[in-house]
């Protein structure tokens, strides 16, 4: 399956959908969500691996049923004394 991926510049949010579909036309997600987002790239699920940590099958479930994977990032930093 032919996949975009949209990331913002702090690579805070990542969207995908499947290749060459608009990302406005997206009803469920917010324009605020949409705000920044840039295309990335695009991958074969075939033989591309998606970014780190984020479940291949999982967003092909999720773009076959909703016609798109969202997520956000949320990072914690602890400080080790």
């Amino acid at each position: 399956m032919l996949l975009d991926i949209y990331r913002d510049q702090a690579l805070e949010k990542l969207l995908i959908v499947e290749h060459r579909n608009d990302i406005k036309g997206l009803a469920p997600l917010s324009a605020k969500f949409l705000e920044g987002l840039i295309h990335q790239r695009n991958i074969d699920t075939d033989s591309d691996k998606l970014p780190n940590g984020i479940d291949t099958d999982e967003v092909i479930e999720a773009v076959k049923a909703r016609g798109y994977f969202a997520a956000t990032l949320t990072v914690t930093i602890t400080e080790i004394v």
